[in-house]
């Protein structure tokens, strides 16, 4: 009796992924990315407070730093979703008898193929109509990654059961499509969800502002800081090296010597960020919010 022959493995998604790895196995382009998605959140939370981000000279620390409160979530749902599906897979795959695996097989395969087309015309809704999908941060790209992905799975299950596997180099090319493709939705995805989560941070700060610690401003020159719940104090004391005092303040964040100053009642509607360049003739002051000051310079 001659011995039953291995049955090839289908290395094309290995292929796939070694060629689309390549071209992001620079550290730069992963720096890169993360850059940007560090800069988007800094944007449109800089922006809840009418402020644009350029003005408080971020640094690259700063922005990699932002890109992690972005990429926390989708990478956690990402990995989990894919460790489920495979667990699945394979417990379905040894549990089941061989004939009803096969069976099961070929009705998830049509199934796959319906639910990436929707998945994936749902996604393109995001070019053409954003509105519709706007309540979910990230959905759109969710949906084209989740797309394009089914179609070779459905397509792994059906060449399992048939034994027929296509050959040559038409199969490496269409998982670096594919691999090129889901990354694009992903990005799409973490973009979006960035931008969204730096807006929640900055509603967060928003209605935190009463607890968090206060700011002192201590001034050489009236630099004319003003708002609700904001006090002015003139000094008197001929000694003194800072002229005027600003209470009820809030730091938001500080870079490059640039300080983001809000009052701790200050609202969207009417309120006033400030930025105060750091200079020998400014003093910041903070303390805890249910810390009793004295007002006096």
């Amino acid at each position: 009796m001659r011995p039953a022959t291995a049955r090839p493995t289908d290395e094309a998604p290995s292929k796939g992924l070694r060629v689309f790895g390549s071209l992001l196995a620079p550290t730069t382009v992963l720096t890169a990315l993360l850059f940007y998605f560090g800069t988007r959140h800094a944007t449109y939370f800089c922006q809840w407070f009418g402020v644009h981000y350029s003005v408080l000279g971020l640094t690259a620390p700063d922005y990699l730093i932002r890109s992690s409160d972005g990429m926390f979530v989708p990478l956690t749902v990402l990995a989990a979703a894919g460790l489920t599906a495979l667990w699945g897979y394979r417990f379905l795959h040894s549990a089941l008898a061989p004939r009803t695996w096969r069976a099961l097989t070929r009705r998830a395969v049509p199934v796959l193929v319906a639910l990436g087309l929707v998945l994936l015309l749902l996604g393109l809704t995001g070019l053409v109509a954003s509105r519709l999908l706007y309540a979910v941060p990230g959905l759109p790209g969710v949906c084209v990654a989740l797309g394009v992905i089914l179609f070779p799975v459905a397509e792994h299950l059906h060449t399992t059961v048939s034994g027929k596997r296509a050959a040559g180099v038409v199969p490496v090319i269409q998982w670096t499509f594919t691999f090129v493709l889901a990354s694009i939705g992903l990005f799409w995805a973490v973009n979006d969800y960035s931008a969204a989560v730096g807006a929640a941070r900055g509603y967060e700060y928003q209605t935190n502002l009463g607890t968090l610690p206060r700011t002192v401003v201590f001034s050489a020159k009236d630099i004319g800081i003003s708002g609700p719940g904001v006090t002015a104090t003139a000094c008197t004391a001929a000694d003194s090296a800072y002229r005027f005092r600003y209470d009820g303040l809030v730091l938001v964040l500080q870079s490059a010597g640039q300080s983001l100053l809000l009052p701790r009642e200050w609202n969207q509607r009417d309120g006033t960020a400030f930025v105060l360049p750091r200079s020998g003739d400014t003093r910041l002051e903070f303390s805890r919010a249910e810390a009793q000051l004295d007002h006096s310079c």
